[in-house]
């Protein structure tokens, strides 16, 4: 698929999402992308996938020839210390439209890949970040942006979460995200109860 104006970083999703298959490259959709999946639904102009390039720099430089033989400026920038995100490769194309690809973000494991949600977008296979790594990483992360993002994950899927996976998650980011996501749970259940009790 090809783009045509700005504002079609979807479009440059979907083709990087072909580039990372046809390299075997594990990938999970997060950002706002995977926050409309969710029920918290933003707009963005950019797009955010992790990918897991545990196995090393040649991994990194065919990934980065593939996408600038599809046209895209690529980029590659490592974290600095103490950065909860180790690397980030930015692929860009001639409009502006553009794919943030992020390593090694700070309390992900090869197994949040394994949880990763299939789903289909542009009637083509995507996999997104699974709910609870979702969360974590939302909490983690802190803004004001990012607790309005879980809390609206929390009210409309609430249901899909495995609330031990997430305390396990969470627990990995201190005792204060912990104490944080607990606020944010007892809050979605009682406006649940109110919405229920109330008949609305």
């Amino acid at each position: 698929m090809k783009t045509k104006g700005p504002g079609e970083s979807a479009i440059v999703l979907i083709n990087v999402i072909d580039i990372l298959n046809k390299l075997k490259i594990p990938y999970a959709i997060i950002g706002a992308f995977a926050a409309s999946f969710y029920g918290a639904i933003r707009a963005s102009l950019d797009a955010d996938a992790m990918i897991s390039l545990a196995f090393g720099q040649a991994k990194i430089d065919a990934l980065m020839a593939q996408l600038r033989k599809a046209g895209l400026k690529s980029t590659f920038r490592k974290g600095d210390m103490g950065d909860p995100i180790g690397a980030v490769i930015n692929a860009e194309d001639r409009f502006g439209n553009r794919v943030d690809l992020l390593m090694n973000i700070q309390g992900m494991t090869e197994a949040s890949f394994s949880r990763a949600v299939k789903s289909k977008f542009m009637k083509k296979p995507i996999r997104l970040v699974g709910i609870e790594d979702f969360i974590a990483m939302k909490i983690f992360a802190g803004s004001p942006k990012d607790m309005s993002d879980v809390m609206g994950a929390l009210e409309v899927s609430l249901d899909r979460v495995d609330e031990k996976l997430l305390r396990e998650l969470v627990r990995n980011y201190g005792k204060a995200a912990l104490q944080e996501l607990e606020s944010l749970l007892k809050r979605v259940k009682e406006r649940q109860r109110w919405h229920r009790s109330s008949g609305s």
